[in-house]
């Protein structure tokens, strides 16, 4: 026999998934901080009384002692993360929150007693199959637990950051689930910091003239101590050259007036 447990939602009309897992829900109205990788994930507001906290994949690794609701591991462990695995699952397994994985990989980490089935034919029901990413699975989780506002951290998409792989081809995807966030009335927070949901100029209104400006003339002082760098570089190459023709000619002297070879 199982129960019926809703995470950390702020509405009466749960999605609920079998587990044995019971988790207090939080005063409404209630906040999701969906928390990434990048750099913005260290200014993710941890005090927030009406706060739920998700986290991903090996973020444990920098953020292991921060307030966590759900985890979200969708990935065959081993084979993600084939350098700490045996880590990774130790430390999953020990956490007082549901960890939400593939129902399929659930029975080969039976020491993982904490997982819960991620409702993944439900989503796909209802939003497709545009995912690219964890992130997207995470924001149309928490739309159909009808969070009243989703925040997002630690995800900028817009590169590879350090040993952890955040690709620019991913966010297309995210922002999809956001924009279906906001039609259905769900308030977004993001970082100024990250490229979510971000433009430079307004197409049709701008022509990025000002913004184009900018990036041209920083083309053109980079551009010009770059020419300045080689220059230098050209005349300490010239010197060095100079030196070690100098030193083998006193060299070939020495050796010639004095039978000696230099030390």
């Amino acid at each position: 026999m199982t129960t019926s447990t809703s995470v950390g939602v702020a509405s009466s009309t749960l999605l609920t998934t079998p587990s044995s897992t019971t988790l207090a829900l939080p005063p409404q109205p209630s906040t999701v901080y969906i928390v990434g990788f990048a750099p913005s994930w260290t200014d993710t507001p941890w005090d927030r009384p009406n706060g739920i906290y998700w986290g991903m994949n090996s973020l444990h690794r920098v953020a292991a002692d921060k307030k966590w609701d759900a985890w979200f591991q969708l990935h065959d462990i081993e084979k993600a993360h084939p350098h700490d695995a045996a880590e990774h699952i130790a430390w999953l397994a020990a956490q007082p929150f549901p960890v939400f994985m593939w129902e399929e990989f659930i029975p080969k980490y039976p020491m993982i007693t904490n997982a819960v089935p991620y409702p993944r034919q439900v989503i796909m029901d209802i939003f497709g199959d545009y995912f690219t990413n964890t992130v997207s699975w995470m924001v149309a989780l928490a739309i159909l637990q009808q969070f009243p506002r989703i925040a997002i951290y630690g995800i900028d998409m817009a590169q590879s950051v350090g040993d952890q792989p955040e690709y620019q081809w991913q966010r297309p995807s995210v922002e999809f689930f956001l924009g279906w966030a906001r039609g259905a009335g769900i308030e977004l927070e993001i970082p100024r910091t990250s490229d979510l949901l971000k433009t430079p100029f307004l197409y049709g209104l701008e022509d990025g003239s000002v913004m184009t400006a900018k990036y041209r003339a920083r083309i053109r002082e980079l551009t010009e101590r770059r020419a300045e760098f080689e220059r230098q570089r050209n005349q300490a190459h010239e010197a060095y050259l100079q030196i070690s023709g100098a030193l083998e000619d006193t060299n070939y002297w020495l050796k010639v007036w004095s039978q000696q070879e230099s030390k």
